[in-house]
């Protein structure tokens, strides 16, 4: 049997004859988003066999990516709560609202930057609630934005008395619905902002004080209070970026789908919290990474899209989906171990 060396091996457990194998697993472990990618690229490979649409440009570009563009969008928000240790269930319910306030806007006539500044504004004022209710009142993230999520989809419904809106067919509502189903060469443009946003944000938490703090926060709040961190501060600006985000993940959506439904993004939430938890993100706080999110986010983007080709039921994709959620849970509880194995 091969056994590693120390080398492979932590410098506290060189020469315990930790068989290679393990060795290896322990380092993938450690790399959030590893498994996920062999498990997205397993995925795909036998999608492929099964199916000769699945690798056909139209179906990557203009199904998967589009599908899971706005929910990795809102994901990037989501990942930042959660590695600064808190939670946003109201993310289904901002998406839903800011797309109907967005072709509310436009409906009037006005302009439709302005239009899409409505709609961001409803999601940071979403954000700002959550936040100033966590960490002024003091209440637990869950029920605060439990209570989110039902106010804010009663009041979707509540401004349109559950009507749908559709943008007005003129140059402002063209230009809208480009944004959601218009390309640049074969890459949509929802695909492209998502990119952009992700590899933003990707520099934010990699490489300035903010992105550290956050880290600080979720991994240990009383430690980093001691340090001398704000830390109401920065939950602040994670809830205000969470709500910001799934408004431009909810403007994308309404923008493809060319009309707003009062019950757009119902139960995106958990679509978002699972490509989050999928991508490695550590429902302790304290660890993360946007790779991760948007990785876990095409995971799920494959496996929806790999149950219509196969012509499954819809039922399988939440089987599938709870079955992946528990997995990925299980291997942060691994994650978790390990480190304190590494440690003893």
């Amino acid at each position: 049997m091969f056994r590693a060396t120390e080398k492979d091996v932590p410098a506290e457990h060189a020469g315990a004859g930790v068989p290679l194998h393990l060795a290896v697993l322990s380092h993938m472990l450690l790399i959030p988003w590893a498994g996920v990618l062999i498990a997205l690229l397993l995925v795909s490979a036998a999608l492929t066999v099964a199916s000769p649409y699945f690798l056909s440009t139209e179906n990557i570009f203009g199904t998967v990516a589009v599908y899971f563009s706005w929910i990795c969008i809102a994901g990037f928000g989501e990942a930042i709560v959660m590695i600064g240790g808190g939670l946003d269930l109201a993310v289904g319910s901002t998406m839903g609202l800011s797309g109907m306030i967005c072709c509310l806007v436009l409906s009037a006539g006005i302009s439709l930057w302005l239009a899409i500044l409505a709609g961001l504004a409803a999601g940071l004022a979403i954000g700002l609630v959550n936040a100033v209710a966590i960490t002024r009142i003091r209440l637990n993230p869950f029920i605060a934005t439990l209570g989110s999520l039902s106010i804010v989809r009663g009041l979707t419904y509540g401004i349109v008395q559950g009507a749908a809106i559709t943008p007005p067919d003129d140059a402002a509502g063209r230009i809208f619905s480009w944004l959601g189903n218009g390309t640049l060469g074969p890459v949509p443009i929802p695909v492209m902002i998502m990119l952009a946003i992700g590899l933003a944000l990707l520099v934010v938490m990699n490489q300035t004080r903010f992105g550290r703090h956050i880290y600080a926060v979720g991994g240990n709040e009383a430690a980093a209070l001691l340090l001398g961190l704000n830390v109401n501060r920065i939950k602040l600006a994670m809830y205000l970026l969470s709500g910001v985000l799934s408004a431009l993940g909810g403007v994308l959506l309404a923008a493809k789908a060319g009309t707003a439904l009062p019950d757009a993004a119902t139960g995106y939430e958990l679509e978002v919290i699972a490509a989050v938890i999928i991508g490695g993100t550590s429902l302790y706080g304290g660890r993360g990474t946007i790779p991760g999110v948007l990785i876990g986010a095409a995971l799920l983007g494959v496996i929806n899209n790999g149950i219509v080709l196969l012509g499954l039921a819809g039922y399988w994709q939440q089987l599938i989906t709870g079955l992946v959620i528990a997995a990925a849970a299980t291997l942060d509880v691994a994650r978790q171990r390990l480190e304190a194995w590494r440690r003893a």
